[in-house]
């Protein structure tokens, strides 16, 4: 599982919860609805916005790593591509570029 699905479940259940409740507040309680309703909306903003903002961050963070993957792998192969014959280890030991 991604290690970033745990903070955002739990973030996406509180806010769940958070928004349950002043729903709950603005249908028991009509004199505070108009203010009920506008926390829940608010809420509701900034679960999206910070959902949003974890999955970018997730998806940016493999994005950096499958290109450090890439490059390393390209180095190796260019080393690993180098002839082992005895003349040419020989040459990049006294070279220095082993």
């Amino acid at each position: 599982m991604p290690d970033w699905i745990n903070p955002l479940v739990g973030w996406l259940g509180l806010g769940g919860v958070s928004i349950a409740g002043l729903l709950a507040v603005a249908w028991f309680f009509p004199p505070f609805r108009k203010m009920a309703l506008a926390a829940a909306a608010a809420m509701f903003a900034l679960l999206t916005a910070y959902t949003k903002g974890s999955r970018d961050r997730a998806a940016l963070e493999q994005r950096r790593k499958d290109e450090a993957v890439r490059k390393a792998r390209e180095a190796y192969d260019k080393i690993d591509a180098r002839p082992d014959d005895v003349e040419s280890v020989g040459k990049r030991m006294s070279d220095g570029s082993f």
